[in-house]
């Protein structure tokens, strides 16, 4: 009898166990994909281009209405369609105007945050997923091993440095299109690429 009810106990427990692992995992894969949904990139609403205020009714990730824009600069908060709002720049130049300003006015505002993080991480996967490279300050043309291959990434504190940028081609040839993320806004925040930045990235760019 004793055994009996020694092994139902066990039988007892080993559910209880179970059934709390698997509420445990299933809590884990909500709370992922509740991040992924908040910080998946899909669209873009541009809200001025090159510092001037713009109807962004009428460029909402609409290629044939920004074909002028070269740099998007995404910002982390969506409008009511679920579209990142975003500040798009027309040349390579004109978003190092607008970075060296907003520096100056970022400078007396941004916490340091402990030792912080030095460097930008990317992953080729989304949501940090897979093998990664980091890059810490300036410019640089991706290997060919990472060519074409970017699909998420963590910026540097804001008290390391200010913004990441990918570009769509090398330097060689001519830059290309451009994706900014400004460190105060996303620092602590994994950004997964929108569908028409996913694995396009072929440089890199650290302020």
């Amino acid at each position: 009898m004793k055994k009996l009810l020694s092994g139902l106990v066990t039988m007892l427990v080993f559910v209880l166990v179970a059934s709390t692992a698997s509420a445990s995992s299933n809590t884990v894969v909500n709370l992922k994909s509740e991040v992924e949904k908040e910080y998946t990139i899909k669209s873009f609403d541009y809200l001025a281009v090159d510092g001037k205020v713009v109807d962004s009714k009428t460029i909402v990730n609409n290629k044939s209405n920004s074909n002028d824009i070269k740099v998007t600069m995404v910002l982390p908060k969506k409008n009511k369609n679920g579209d990142w709002l975003a500040y798009g720049f027309t040349s390579r130049e004109s978003l190092q105007a607008f970075i060296e300003k907003d520096k100056q006015r970022l400078q007396n505002n941004v916490e340091i945050m402990g030792s912080g993080t030095c460097c930008t991480d990317f992953y080729e996967y989304k949501n940090k997923g897979g093998q990664y490279i980091y890059w810490r300050d300036g410019f640089k043309n991706l290997p060919s091993s990472w060519n074409d291959r970017i699909s998420s990434l963590s910026t540097a504190s804001p008290s390391a440095s200010y913004s990441t940028t990918l570009w769509e081609h090398t330097s060689y040839q001519g830059y290309g299109r451009g994706v900014f993320f400004r460190h105060s806004d996303w620092w602590g925040k994994t950004a997964n690429l929108a569908w028409d930045w996913n694995n396009e990235a072929s440089a890199i760019e650290i302020n």
